[in-house]
C-alpha cells in the first residue's frame, strides 16, 4: 500500500478480504481496517477509516441473528412464576450514538451485540436513564427517597441491597430499516489546535477543520425492550417511566445534539404523560382504610379494596407523633380503622395524612 494512504493497519493475510453481508460488523470495525490517515491528506481524499464505515454501513442482519432475536422475543413474551415481565417496542425517532467511548481503532466506538455484531442498548445504559427520570420525579416530589431506593437499590458495605428491577438488554429488529441498521455520520472539529493545546492556541477562521467519521444506529430502527420487577405493579410503573425517558430524554452520546431519541412504534399504545413529567401525582381519600404500624420497620402501611400504600420511616414517624397516645398504641398493637390521604405515583401509592 502506498504511503498516500497512511500506515498499513491491517494484516497481510487479511488484505485480500472482502466486508460482505455475512460479515460481523464488530470484528470489522476492529480488524478490517486497511490504514491510517496520513498527516497531510488531501480533503478530496476518501480516507480508510470511511472506506470501512461505509463497507460496515451496508452490513444486514444475519438469519442467524434473525433466529435469535426470535428466541429472544419468545423470551421477553413469557411470563415466569416467580416475578412480573414486560416487554415493549420503540423507534428510533433519530440517529442512536451508543458506545462512543468504547475501544476501538477508529477514535470512536459503538456497542455491539458480541456474538451477532447487531446494535444493543446495554441494560445498564437503561437502568441509567431510568434513574435519571426517578431523580426527577422525586426533585417534583412525586417520588420518595425510599422508593428510589427500592427500585434502583443501594450501595455501601452495611445497607447495601439488589433493586427491584433487572433492566435487559434492548435488541434490534431485524425487521425495520431492511435488516440494516447501521448509518455513517461525522464529527468535526473545527479548531483541532485549540483544543490540543487545551486553550493555549485561540480558534480562528483560518482552522483547518478535522472531520471524523463514525457508526449510529439509524433513526427508524426499531428495538425490543424487556424487564422484570418483583411485582406486577412496579413492573408496568417502570415501564412507563422507561418508555417516557426515552422518548423524552434519550438514551446514548450526543443527546443534547438530538441524538438517542424514540418515537412510540406504530403497533404500541403509550400511557398518557405529561411532557415535563415521567408521571403526574394524584392525591386520593381513603375512607376506614385498615392501617398498622410495624416497630421493626417503624413505618406505617394501609389497605384499601385490595389496593395498599405505605410511608417511609421519617413519614411514618411525624404522622405517629401527631397521633393522640391512645390511638398511637392501638395501631403498634393491630391493624385500625382511620380515613387517610395517600399521593399516588403510577401504580405507587404513599401515605401522607391520616385524617382524624
Amino acid at each position: 500500500m502506498s504511503a498516500e494512504v497512511g500506515v498499513v493497519a491491517r494484516r497481510i493475510a487479511l488484505q485480500p478480504l472482502a466486508i460482505d453481508n455475512g460479515t460481523h460488523a464488530g470484528l470489522a470495525l476492529q480488524r478490517f481496517l486497511k490504514g491510517h490517515k496520513p498527516k497531510d491528506r488531501d480533503n478530496k481524499q476518501t480516507m480508510p477509516e470511511e472506506e470501512l464505515l461505509d463497507s460496515v454501513a451496508q452490513l444486514g442482519a444475519s438469519e442467524v441473528y434473525k433466529f435469535a432475536f426470535c428466541r429472544w422475543q419468545q423470551f421477553a413474551l413469557s411470563q415466569p412464576a416467580d416475578r412480573a415481565r414486560r416487554s415493549f417496542s420503540l423507534t428510533a425517532a433519530a440517529p442512536i450514538a451508543i458506545g462512543l467511548g468504547n475501544a476501538s481503532p477508529l477514535e470512536v466506538g459503538i456497542t455491539l451485540h458480541h456474538t451477532y455484531g447487531m446494535p444493543i442498548i446495554p441494560g445498564s445504559a437503561l437502568k441509567g436513564l431510568c434513574r435519571r427520570g426517578a431523580l426527577q420525579l422525586l426533585s417534583e416530589g412525586k417520588m420518595q427517597q425510599c422508593e428510589l431506593n427500592y427500585l434502583f437499590g443501594t450501595g455501601g458495605d452495611r445497607d447495601a441491597a439488589a433493586g427491584a428491577i433487572v433492566f435487559y438488554d434492548a435488541w434490534y429488529d431485524p425487521c425495520s430499516v431492511k435488516g440494516k441498521p447501521f448509518h455513517r455520520d461525522v464529527i468535526t472539529v473545527h479548531h483541532p489546535q485549540y483544543y490540543q493545546s487545551r486553550g493555549s492556541t485561540p480558534p480562528t477562521d483560518f482552522d483547518d477543520p478535522n472531520p471524523v467519521p463514525f457508526l449510529v444506529i439509524k433513526p427508524d430502527a426499531k428495538f425490543l425492550f424487556a424487564l422484570d420487577a418483583v411485582s406486577p405493579e412496579w413492573a408496568q410503573f417502570t415501564e412507563n417511566l422507561l418508555r417516557w425517558c426515552l422518548i423524552h430524554l434519550g438514551v446514548g452520546a450526543k443527546t443534547n445534539a438530538g441524538y438517542g431519541y424514540f418515537r412510540q412504534s406504530d403497533d404500541q399504545s403509550t400511557p398518557s404523560s405529561s411532557k415535563g413529567s415521567p408521571h403526574t401525582a394524584e392525591v386520593l381519600e381513603w375512607k376506614g382504610a385498615s392501617v398498622r404500624y410495624d416497630r421493626g420497620k417503624r413505618t406505617l402501611s394501609a389497605s384499601y379494596e385490595g389496593k395498599t400504600a405505605i410511608a417511609d420511616e421519617q413519614t411514618s414517624q411525624k404522622l405517629m407523633e401527631e397521633l393522640p397516645s391512645e390511638l398511637r398504641e392501638q395501631l403498634q398493637a393491630k391493624s385500625v380503622p382511620l380515613n387517610i390521604r395517600i399521593k399516588q405515583v403510577g401504580n405507587q401509592r404513599t401515605i401522607t395524612d391520616i385524617i382524624l
